[in-house]
């Protein structure tokens, strides 16, 4: 077997306003990209040197031409990408400042993804040569082609040993807490490596932990919850973010491991939030490219952890530094030192 990661998803046409914190009521001109949590865990890890492949279907048009170039860039592979006469889904940020936090607007129903079917053979044939499979609670909540597809794929991932992660990646936007819920409780006997965070455990499975916006109590709350999901699947590891948020634009950052019975914590990271979007990611693809590359398991959480912050403070969803830097940041090298 490879060891090429696949990643199944909707990559979306993103648009924020040009003035990096206006409202979209006041912006004169947006800004398009594209992103998605699949797609930003795969070119994270291909900007890190291990090679990726992006399953997904994308319009027939310049907007799923340019969708291409943009995961060719960033070096993730789209030999699986199908191509059909829909549309492309789209989703605008309002970056947040000071008291006032980040906002995203959707806008993705009856896209060419959410309509998409996948057979078994299909996905027989797209993960022949994969390691590790891919996957976000994002995906289910789009449709039930989509809930259906990605059971089919886990399934067959597990048939060929092909190692399974999922980011349990909770939208309120796109479902309720009762059919993620129903799906996350069908999806989770499939998964290897578990992400997320302590808000997806209350919000999804009512856990009703508490939650202090302190970054020891955080840490502690975030234990909990780890065991709690521990309860749904037999999982080789499982990773939690935390987050304690100063405001918008000053948070401190962590996560946690467990595997087995034993719990590792990360150092805690001060960081500037330049675009809110695509740190849970960055973190889920640390986790991965330590894993794979057989690190012990405090030195894979604090570079997943650095990973977390280091993609908070640039512009975009993606971590566009390399291994040594991030590296240096989970020695603990925070003072952003000037280069020559």
């Amino acid at each position: 077997m490879g060891q090429i990661i696949s990643g199944f998803g909707e990559l979306l046409l993103r648009f924020t306003p040009q003035e990096h914190e206006d409202l979209i009521v006041q912006a004169d001109a947006l800004e398009m990209g594209f992103a998605g949590a699949e797609a930003n865990i795969l070119a994270d890890l291909s900007h890190w040197g291990q090679a990726t492949q992006f399953i997904s279907v994308f319009p027939e048009n310049p907007l799923g031409k340019k969708a291409m170039m943009f995961l060719n860039q960033n070096g993730v592979g789209t030999q699986n990408i199908s191509m059909d006469k829909g549309r492309m889904g789209t989703y605008y940020i309002e970056h947040g400042t000071g008291i006032r936090g980040t906002h995203v607007t959707y806008d993705r129903k009856e896209s060419s993804f959410s309509k998409w079917d996948l057979s078994e053979n299909d996905w027989e044939n797209f993960l022949e040569n994969s390691s590790h499979f891919v996957v976000t609670g994002i995906t289910p909540a789009l449709s039930e082609n989509c809930q259906k597809s990605l059971l089919k794929g886990l399934k067959i991932a597990n048939k060929i040993n092909c190692k399974t992660v999922f980011d349990l990646n909770f939208r309120r936007s796109l479902w309720s807490a009762s059919e993620a819920k129903k799906s996350f409780s069908d999806i989770l006997p499939y998964v290897d490596i578990l992400l997320g965070n302590i808000g997806s455990v209350n919000d999804v499975f009512d856990a009703q932990i508490k939650i202090q916006n302190d970054f020891d109590a955080l840490t502690e709350a975030t234990k909990k919850a780890i065991d709690f999901v521990s309860e749904f699947g037999d999982f080789e590891t499982i990773g939690m973010t935390i987050r304690q948020q100063i405001n918008a634009n000053e948070n401190v950052l962590g996560g946690i491991i467990k595997r087995g019975e034993r719990i590792w914590s990360s150092l805690s990271i001060p960081s500037t939030i330049k675009d809110r979007l695509g740190g849970g990611d960055a973190f889920t693809a640390g986790v991965l490219h330590g894993t794979i590359m057989n690190w012990e398991t405090q030195k894979i959480l604090d570079f997943a952890t650095a990973a977390f912050a280091t993609t908070q403070t640039i512009k975009g969803d993606i971590n566009y530094l390399n291994v040594k830097e991030i590296l240096s940041v989970s020695e603990g090298n925070l003072l952003g030192h000037l280069k020559r």
